[in-house]
Order: C-alpha cells, then structure tokens, then sequence
C-alpha cells in the first residue's frame, strides 16, 4: 500500500513507486490517497489492512499526512498492525511523520538562532521519544536538529542521510542499512542551553552527545548507546519479517 497523500502530484508520485515495487518483485501494490480527511474516512477502508500488508509513505508535505491522516480508523489500524510487527515505512516527509514530533519548519544550512522559527509539530507518534529529519546531509541540516533538540532535550534526535534507511524494531532497537550516513543526537545530559531566552543569538548547547553510524551499526534506544554490526543480519531479519 503506498499513500501518496502529502503530494500535489500524487498521479505521477504513484506511477514512479509502482514501478519502482513492481521491478522489486511485489504484487498486489495499491494507492491510498485522499485530498482531504473527509475523503480518505470515506473511502478507505480500516478492513482494507491486514497484518501481511506493508504500507509505504511517499514524500511530499508532512503536515498533509498529519492532518488528513492523523487519527482516523485507518491510522488507528495501522497502528495497532505495527504493535503487532507490520511493516511500515516512508520517505522523506513520510519519514519524519513516523516520530511523536516532527519537524514542521526550520531553516536548512545554517546556525541555528534563537529568533529563526524552528516549529514542530506532533506526528503520528509511531515510534515515541524521538524526532526525525531526513535529507540531511544533503541539505545541511545538521544546526535546525540541534535546535529542536534544544527545545526538548528528551528528545532523541535522528537525522537521515539519502539512499539511507534507519530500520526500528518496535521501540527497543534501531538499525542503519544504506549508503549513507544516520546521525543521532542525544541531548539527554545536556548542562545548559540558552533556547529559552530572547534575541537574536546563535542557540548555545552544553554536553551534547553524537552518535554517527554507517550501515550495519544499530542503536539501543532504551538505554541510548550505539552497537556495530552487520547489513547482511538486517537484511535477513527484515526478509524473515515478510
């Protein structure tokens, strides 16, 4: 199942995936879209999703996901099949709904300043605790996740490189696999931080930890430390899940 519903091109969107999953080797791909919450409660069945279907998000505008999607029958489905072990992914805006806050605006390539509106938003609250942005090296948004780790240092923040995919296994354990890099900023020991305050300073963050990892390597998110490891073993977990 791919939702095409955050793009203003969702016709075009959906031929370029169904082409793309039919080369892979997958049967049965269908599109879920919907140009308003309305419509998509009409017209899309919760029944339509069972535990053997995998849903893909495509890319597009997140706040279109959230606000057409968010909450509905078949969000509340989709959740409950991936408690259960579904799998569900998303690309690029897709990507950043999958979090409990998102990344709703914020400026790319810079420093991050304390007048510049880093906004977030909730997200669809599939994987709790953390936030998400993608494209990140290419678009050198490394300074607005440090500024929105700012806002809320409990939050993990996950930034994801292209040609890159960060896979979770329920809310225990998160695995690199792709050509890129996932960069993971953890702000829980933070000693100081002037995000709080007014004026036009550059944000300022005191004992902030780092993580970088290449494909293979995962991530504890319970106990938020870094482990090595192999592509070829996600790979196999991820054919084993199918």
């Amino acid at each position: 199942m791919v939702l095409t519903i955050a793009s203003e091109q969702p016709r075009e969107q959906w031929e370029e995936y169904r082409k793309t999953f039919t080369d892979l080797g997958l049967q049965n791909i269908e599109q879920v879209d919907a140009r308003s919450r309305q419509e998509l409660i009409q017209n899309v069945s919760p029944e339509s999703l069972d535990e053997n279907t995998v849903v893909f998000f495509a890319g597009g505008d997140q706040m279109k996901i959230t606000s057409r999607f968010g909450g509905t029958p078949l969000c509340d489905r989709m959740r409950e099949l991936y408690t259960g072990g579904a799998l569900i992914a998303g690309t690029s805006s897709g990507a950043s709904v999958m979090a409990e806050v998102m990344m709703a605006a914020g400026e790319s390539e810079s420093s991050p300043r304390l007048e510049e509106s880093i906004r977030l938003a909730p997200g669809l609250g599939f994987i709790s605790g953390v936030i998400i942005d993608q494209h990140f090296a290419e678009r050198g948004r490394m300074g607005r996740l440090l500024g929105a780790v700012a806002q809320n240092p409990r939050l993990l923040g996950i930034g994801i490189d292209e040609d890159t995919a960060l896979v979770f296994q329920g809310h225990r354990e998160a695995a690199v696999m792709g050509s890129g890099a996932v960069y993971i900023i953890d702000g829980r020991r933070v000693t100081h931080t002037n995000a709080g305050q007014d004026g036009n300073k550059v944000i300022s963050m005191f004992d902030i930890t780092l993580h970088l990892l290449g494909s293979g390597d995962r991530f504890d998110l319970t106990n938020r430390c870094p482990q090595t490891g192999r592509t070829e073993d996600i790979e196999s977990q991820l054919v084993e899940a199918r």
